[in-house]
């Protein structure tokens, strides 16, 4: 992984500690910043206190199901994807999830190879995203400050 891996921040919100702790390592090893949740009530906590590039949201917590948290997820951070985790291969928790606002849903047990191309693939377009969003608010500055300058002229 890139040294630029070190710049993201995922979150990851699952109540099995075994999957949790190898899911959080594995990102960890790859150059990722991880916190993590067990519960529905400790992702709100971490999503109160800081910002995240990336948010792996399991379904069945023991508070709530974690499609809850989506929407209030996509109020406050709209452009973070969430990938829903789930043990539980049906197809109408996978409509649910993706109409809420879930940027993918990945079924347990987890591959690490493929998850970690999955984060870097879905970082990177995040990423690329945001340089445009960049580049388009600097042109609308120059543009803004150019119309300006005409005006004092």
């Amino acid at each position: 992984m890139t040294s630029m891996a070190s710049d993201y921040r995922i979150l990851l919100v699952d109540d099995e500690e075994n999957l949790r702790k190898t899911m959080a390592m594995i990102l960890r090893r790859a150059g990722y910043q991880v916190e993590t949740a067990a519960t529905l009530k400790e992702a709100r906590q971490c999503l109160e206190s800081s910002s995240f590039d990336l948010t792996f949201l399991d379904l069945k917590l023991p508070d709530a199901n974690g499609l809850t948290l989506l929407p209030d997820m996509r109020k406050r951070f709209p452009g973070m994807p969430v990938v829903v985790l789930t043990a539980h291969d049906k197809l109408d928790s996978a409509v649910e999830a993706v109409r809420n606002g879930a940027r993918d849903y990945l079924l347990k047990p987890l591959d690490p190879p493929a998850i970690l191309n999955r984060v870097k693939q879905i970082l990177e377009e995040k990423g690329q995203t945001k340089t445009a969003e960049g580049l388009r608010s600097q042109v609308a500055s120059m543009l803004k400050e150019k119309r300006e300058s005409k005006k004092r002229e």
